[in-house]
């Protein structure tokens, strides 16, 4: 598999990607290169990210279908085979004039619109999260060096304004603006989540990166394939949560291939996958009780929680769907207790723990659904006949 991976912003707006020693970058734009050829592979066995986070045993649930996913970032491939049909045409705010952002030069943004909401394909192995959602391309910058803090607060507005419902940034500034500060209350005033990249220090002392650390904000940090926080992913109180970053695999613009990359850029997506998740599957949550619902129910760290490096634990796709939580009361029912089985199709990838989990939930399910009619219905009738046999009509001539 070929490596590729994309270079960071300048000063003010860094993109929270890195590389990695020894890795090959045959994707990185070249002097006198104008956009990013197509990814030259195909994955041929199951990316590493998703054996572990294994999406698969929530789409019997939910795949994500009916939220919007606001992708701001270089713009989004909208002719990405897994991504086809559902990428909307978007706004470049990077050069206004009512441009679409439905294609992307650079790469990231397709990148990381892959790993959020990336269909299942019979000929590759990789999926995203939420293979339904749909994505929303806001673009901020064209490439590595015309990016701004005043960009990304334009595109954040962009994409509230445009229906989305969680937001994925994987850019940041070394502060907060006001103007920035302002578009990030505007999606908190909207019930917007924003998920976040952590930042990366690459070990040089970068500054704590915004929006992040805002309060409303999900910030993802980067771990490796063994669960250890990567070397380059920013560390601090503002961490919520850990996603895989590192080597992870995703799809680029110009053909159906994938590549790998590595970054805090790339551990954001995996997270705002899940909450499109959550959200389309108990769509009375809001922004605010999604992100609970992701620190809750996230595999905690090793040390204790929320920890500077780990926040509150890795991601958990079937937990941050599934789980229980009573302080939700109300506002946590699910859209749909019990779908019908055969609409979705089991991917070659699917393990049979997973599908028995998933069986059992489903008929745990029904059985309560039952239970709820028989209190609902069946007994108070019984009670008005004092527990007297019904009537029968007869219906014959």
């Amino acid at each position: 598999m070929n490596r590729k991976v994309l270079p960071v912003l300048g000063a003010a707006l860094v993109f929270a990607a890195t590389s990695l020693p020894g890795n090959a970058q045959p994707g990185v734009l070249r002097p006198g290169q104008e956009c990013l050829g197509a990814p030259p592979q195909k994955v041929t066995d199951v990316p590493w990210a998703q054996r572990q986070l294994a999406p698969q045993r929530v789409w019997p649930l939910t795949r994500g279908g009916g939220v919007t996913v606001g992708v701001v970032d270089t713009g989004v491939d909208a002719g990405s085979p897994q991504l086809a049909g559902r990428v909307q045409q978007g706004l470049d705010v990077r050069n206004p004039g009512g441009k679409p952002a439905s294609n992307d030069c650079f790469g990231h943004g397709t990148f990381v619109a892959g790993i959020i909401a990336a269909a299942t394909a019979g000929d590759t192995l990789f999926a995203g999260m939420a293979p339904e959602a749909t994505v929303l391309p806001i673009r901020v910058a064209n490439e590595a060096k015309d990016a701004s803090a005043a960009s990304l607060a334009q595109g954040i507005r962009a994409a509230v304004d445009g229906g989305a419902r969680v937001i994925n940034v994987s850019a940041s500034a070394g502060g907060p603006t006001p103007e920035l500060t302002a578009a990030v209350a505007h999606a908190a005033e909207r019930d917007v989540l924003i998920v976040a990249a952590s930042g990366n220090n690459d070990n040089d002392g970068s500054p704590t990166p915004y929006p992040a650390t805002d309060k409303s904000v999900l910030a993802v940090g980067a771990v490796d394939q063994e669960g250890k926080r990567a070397s380059f992913s920013v560390t601090g109180p503002h961490v919520g949560l850990v996603a895989p970053g590192v080597n992870v695999c995703s799809i680029g613009p110009g053909g159906p291939g994938q590549w790998e990359a590595s970054g805090t850029s790339y551990a954001a997506p995996f997270v705002t996958g899940v909450a499109a998740l959550v959200r389309a599957y108990r769509p009375k949550l809001t922004a605010a009780q999604v992100l609970h619902r992701l620190h809750a129910t996230a595999d905690r760290p090793p040390a204790n929680a929320p920890s500077p490096e780990y926040g509150w634990g890795t991601v958990n796709p079937l937990a941050a769907v599934t789980a229980v939580l009573p302080e939700e009361g109300e506002a946590g029912a699910v859209v749909a207790p019990v779908p019908a089985a055969a609409s979705f199709p089991v991917p070659p990838w699917q393990d049979r723990a997973s599908t028995l989990l998933v069986t059992l939930g489903l008929i745990g399910a029904a059985v309560i659904v039952m239970a709820v009619g028989f209190a609902v219905v069946v007994l108070p009738a019984a009670r008005r006949r004092r527990w007297a046999p019904a009537r029968r009509l007869d219906t014959k001539s």
